[in-house]
């Protein structure tokens, strides 16, 4: 009896102690600076389609992907992004091809483009293998020639650079810095393709 006492007091102020509730989930941007300067992507009055990006496997979802050995790709379990990591490059992308000058198409426009640039987000991710730690991203762009069907030419761009802490927010911000090079790199890839 004087058990079964113990246990009922010990559960009763078990429940009177105060649960704190669990971290919150931390979104974060993955966009380009409106002060970033993007050279003129193609030559004048010509127009171009940003078609949506495709995405390898491992990198569809908002999860922010790191590595902390060579085969196995993980998730941060409270860190995410805004939306899906291959949409926020598509946004980036049309943001800073039309700050160069570009004339954009959109897709459901019924207009047809001079150019379109078909992009693969090949890979983003942290790695955490080396001191310190790096962000990379590997982006596969194309560029078409809409009314002669033809494709102009495809480069893929590989670019890492050092975090700045060892943790999610360190990789964000080398993600951010990323990106920016990303679209001067195409910009500058779509002028030389196009001949302009």
């Amino acid at each position: 009896m004087k058990r079964l006492l113990l246990a009922m007091s010990l559960l009763v102020a078990g429940c009177a102690l105060p649960v704190s509730p669990p971290p919150a989930e931390v979104t974060h941007t993955l966009a380009l600076d409106a002060r970033v300067t993007v050279p003129a992507p193609l030559p004048a009055a010509r127009t171009l389609q940003v078609m949506p990006p495709t995405a390898a496997p491992g990198y569809t979802s908002p999860a922010m992907a790191y590595r902390s050995s060579a085969y196995e790709l993980r998730y941060f379990a409270r860190q995410r992004w805004v939306d899906r990591p291959a949409r926020l490059i598509e946004q980036a992308l049309a943001d800073g091809l039309a700050a160069g000058g570009a004339s954009l198409v959109s897709a459901g426009s019924g207009a047809q483009p001079d150019y379109r640039l078909l992009t693969d987000l090949v890979q983003l991710e942290q790695d955490f293998t080396g001191k310190p730690s790096r962000v990379r991203l590997v982006l596969r762009v194309q560029l078409v020639d809409v009314a002669a069907r033809r494709l102009l030419g495809s480069d893929t761009l590989r670019l890492e650079q050092a975090a700045a802490s060892d943790d999610a927010a360190g990789g964000v911000a080398a993600a951010n810095a990323l990106l920016e090079q990303a679209v001067r790199e195409v910009a500058a890839f779509c002028r030389r393709t196009a001949g302009g």
